[in-house]
């Protein structure tokens, strides 16, 4: 092979990479580069998955077959609990079908934002058993995974690991780097896109509708997109505020008019 065309392979590799950026400070962003894992990185991840199973399995943490009998015996799940799971699940899709078959745009609006918490009460149903289950030793074998890989992986824009080591990475300062290349690194595994929040149907509706100009005046995008992604209770209530509050403001208005002391001409065009 020429040294040109290994140039270009370098090239394409590079190009190829997925990238995401992480904000150090106010108005500074550094961009992060995911490369391609070697077999030694792959070794060395199960070696670390597997040490911290069996530390975890000896210092008595639960598996998870025996935190599934735990949560059985506690009636914390069981087929109440999928049932409840299965109906929060439907009513999630008809809500998505019913948002995507309306036409009035106030009315989509008002059922993206619904749409968005829906979605959030499935998340916080299944937090019944995914939380417990982070506890376990496979997952926490499997979080030790995620992490020795991410130090791997990783890379600066030139290709050169960001981390020289696990233990580089386990002492790294900038804690907002570390959590947003971890979380990336997890989503790139399961082969997942960085952007799935943007892609929800609720999202693509909010932001279809807050172009248009009757709306664009309720609240700022940018915010009513940060509430939406955030899919709570609290980060979706806001935007129904905000629809309101124009109202609230001409209300105000005239009732400053009102107390105004009168004077001839006042009442004479009253």
């Amino acid at each position: 092979m020429s040294k040109e065309q290994k140039e270009k392979d370098i090239t394409n590799l590079l190009d190829g990479r997925r990238k995401f950026e992480v904000e150090l400070v106010e108005g500074v962003t550094k961009e992060f580069y995911i490369g391609v894992p070697t077999a030694d990185d792959v070794r060395q991840a199960d070696w670390e998955h597997a040490k911290t199973y069996n530390r975890a399995l000896k210092e008595g943490v639960f598996t998870v077959s025996e935190m599934m009998e735990i949560l059985k015996a506690r009636k914390i799940i069981g087929e109440d609990y999928d049932e409840a799971g299965d109906d929060l699940r439907v009513s999630l899709a008809e809500d998505v079908l019913a948002m995507e078959r309306e036409t009035d745009k106030e009315k989509r609006m008002e059922l993206a934002v619904k749409v968005a918490r829906t979605r959030e009460s499935v998340f916080q149903w299944n937090q019944r058993l995914s939380g417990p289950m982070a506890s376990t030793c496979e997952n926490m074998a499997n979080d030790i995974r995620v992490e020795y890989l991410t130090s791997a992986v990783v890379q600066n824009k030139d290709g050169s690991r960001y981390w020289k080591s696990f233990d580089d990475y386990k002492v790294e300062k900038e804690l907002v780097v570390q959590t947003k290349a971890r979380f990336e690194v997890m989503l790139w595994l399961e082969g997942v896109e960085s952007d799935f929040l943007d892609k929800a149907p609720e999202n693509i509706v909010m932001r279809e509708l807050m172009d248009v100009k009757e709306l664009s005046t309720s609240a700022p995008t940018e915010e009513v997109l940060a509430e939406v992604e955030a899919a709570g209770e609290d980060s979706v209530a806001p935007v129904e505020k905000k629809k309101k509050a124009p109202k609230k403001v001409t209300t105000r208005k005239k009732a400053a008019k009102k107390v105004v002391p009168k004077s001839e001409p006042l009442v004479e065009k009253a």
